[in-house]
């Protein structure tokens, strides 16, 4: 997958590159007339959590949409953090792929391009699909969200379902 730029130098000296920080996101969307929903984790290079939400939203939303507006959410949520180096996961292989291919096309096309200019503010970034079953603590933490109505964060330490 591509990276985006990666800059280890400050003006003439060389500066260690900060670690990497793994951001997961899924979102949840429903049948039954049920409101959409989002689950997002941000841990650090030892794995330890920095931050970890569980967001309700207030609407419904299609599959496609709610996994673009968690991408979104979980980058917008790494620069809040000024974190500079992260790779996001999602097991929605449509959306990674449109980043990928920085689509501007279609009803989401305004997303993606956001995503796009968002991504180009941190010094090295990654964008992967993994499979759902190792998506899990995400959308344990989105169902969750739809579950209970209502967003919950934890900064710092882990939600009892991680």
């Amino acid at each position: 997958m591509p990276l985006g730029h990666h800059r280890s130098y400050k003006g003439n000296r060389w500066v260690a590159p900060p670690r990497m920080f793994k951001i997961n996101v899924d979102g949840a969307t429903s049948e039954n007339g049920r409101n959409s929903s989002m689950g997002v984790i941000i841990r650090d290079s030892q794995g330890l959590v920095v931050v970890a939400c569980s967001r309700y939203l207030f609407g419904q939303f299609t599959t496609p949409e709610v996994e673009v507006l968690v991408v979104e959410y979980g980058i917008l949520f790494a620069q809040e953090l000024e974190l500079s180096q992260v790779i996001i996961e999602s097991d929605a292989l449509s959306a990674v792929q449109s980043i990928v291919d920085r689509e501007t096309d279609g009803s989401l096309g305004h997303l993606y391009s956001g995503i796009s200019q968002v991504l180009e503010l941190f010094s090295r970034w990654e964008i992967k699909h993994l499979k759902r079953e190792y998506n899990r603590v995400v959308h344990e933490l989105s169902q969750l969200a739809r579950r209970n109505e209502a967003s919950q964060r934890w900064i710092g330490v882990s939600p009892r379902i991680v």
